[in-house]
């Protein structure tokens, strides 16, 4: 009765992967970089503190959207992720340095 087309493609491939990223581990991300992010601006202690907070939601709009920009699913996953590992490091390091 209906001629359906069997050619519907999709715009994205592994669209539950995609909502995932981009909610949820883009929003940890950005979290993670926030402290990461006071150990090497060169600014005064105020400003280093104060421009990645007001820097958040533009760093996780960034990154939620190349979640589904990028071409392949573990190009923003591997982005994110090292991102995650370097400021997260970072901060340790900043703590660390004040324990001693």
């Amino acid at each position: 009765m209906f001629n359906v087309s069997k050619n519907n493609k999709s715009t994205f491939k592994a669209i539950k992967r995609r909502h995932f990223l981009a909610c949820v581990v883009a929003l940890i991300t950005a979290v993670i970089i926030i402290p990461g992010m006071t150990t090497y601006l060169p600014f005064h202690m105020n400003e280093q503190i104060l421009l990645p907070i007001m820097l958040f939601p533009i760093i996780w709009v960034g990154l939620f959207m190349y979640a589904y920009l990028a071409e392949h699913v573990w190009q923003p996953f591997a982005v994110m992720l090292l991102l995650s590992i370097s400021h997260g490091l970072l901060s340790l390091l900043a703590v660390m340095q004040g324990k001693a």
